[in-house]
């Protein structure tokens, strides 16, 4: 056999090991799918940003925002998805973000930065548009709104050793 040859041979081997590499990573995608679909059905979803699954039906466990997104998630998620939002859009979402962590996580409302509890007792810190006065200051009847202090926004924090 010469060099010619030996070359030759090698590449169809290369070629055929490329082909069977690819058609078995396509396999095992078409069976992650799959996977996934039964998943679904079985009321278990993965989270968009660290695509860990979690069952829907565990209270709090994901934040359905168009993408399901776990509570460990949220922070980094969120910094990252509003600033892609328009601001009526954001605010509508960061609406629902509040109720559910508010509902789901025992979240409070500060309006008085001087009140927060200290940051080594903080799960989760959020500033948000106040839900009254929708980010004016103001509320109907009164020069300035009573739940954001005029501020236009609210702290929303998770307390860590919730019970």
């Amino acid at each position: 056999m010469n060099e010619s040859t030996v070359g030759k041979t090698v590449e169809k081997m290369a070629e055929k090991t490329g082909s069977q590499v690819e058609e078995t990573i396509a396999q095992h995608e078409l069976d992650l799918g799959r996977l996934k679909d039964a998943l679904a059905l079985l009321g278990v979803n993965a989270c968009s940003w660290c695509k860990k699954f979690l069952r829907r039906s565990d209270p709090g466990a994901l934040f359905d925002a168009g993408e399901l997104v776990c509570y460990g998630c949220i922070s980094g998620w969120w910094a990252h998805r509003c600033t892609e939002l328009s601001s009526k859009d954001r605010e509508i979402l960061e609406g629902k973000l509040v109720y559910w962590l508010r509902g789901s996580h025992h979240a409070e409302l500060f309006k008085d930065p001087a009140k927060l509890p200290e940051s080594s007792l903080q799960e989760l810190n959020l500033v948000a548009t106040c839900l009254e006065c929708r980010g004016t200051g103001s509320s109907l009847g009164e020069e300035r709104c009573r739940y954001c202090a005029g501020r236009g926004t609210v702290w929303v924090i998770v307390s860590r050793n919730r019970e």
